[in-house]
């Protein structure tokens, strides 16, 4: 199938999670990561900010900032599809950008270079049991994790979770899915 296709299906699922299933999934979502020895070693987290119907990572963002370790988050670049990741010092730091998506300033300092991020939060909108993903269509992450040697973890509803993930050749497996 069509990975236009099925993220639109997949989008149309999360949309009629009610907020207090939401809230509830996340919950055992969070209590998995905030298990996950690579999270609990990691000492710089790199994540994306919540937009839409992706689940809230503001939580995790605070547990992380309140722990002492790095937090920081992308900045993409349209023309050259590249992403570069900006360290978030307090959630009040960020500021409106593309499409109406939290980021952090772009302050040159505060740019946290690839080998130093221990894990990244990748997101998503479909995955398989292969952790195979389906993004969102700009080919970001599979471009910055071709030769990132640090920990991947997607989180996800039941509901993106599908057999098969159709890929080509630029498409990298996730290290592990979790999952409600």
């Amino acid at each position: 199938m069509d990975k236009k296709i099925l993220r639109k299906e997949i989008q149309e699922k999360l949309k009629n999670i009610s907020d207090e299933d939401r809230k509830s999934f996340e919950e055992i979502i969070y209590k998995k990561l905030f298990e996950n020895e690579n999270f609990k070693n990691a000492k710089c987290v790199a994540l994306t900010i919540p937009f839409g119907t992706e689940i809230n990572t503001y939580p995790i963002i605070e547990r992380l900032l309140n722990e002492g370790k790095v937090v920081c988050s992308p900045i993409c670049e349209k023309e050259s599809r590249k992403m570069t990741f900006y360290k978030i010092n307090s959630l009040d730091d960020l500021i409106e950008g593309y499409y109406g998506i939290k980021t952090p300033p772009e302050i040159e300092e505060n740019i946290v270079e690839k080998n130093k991020i221990d894990l990244i939060l990748v997101p998503g909108v479909g995955f398989d049991k292969n952790n195979y993903r389906i993004g969102f269509g700009g080919g970001y992450y599979d471009r910055y994790l071709k030769d990132f040697k640090g920990y991947t973890i997607s989180l996800a509803f039941k509901e993106q979770i599908i057999e098969k993930v159709p890929i080509n050749e630029f498409d990298l497996p996730v290290d592990l899915v979790i999952t409600n």
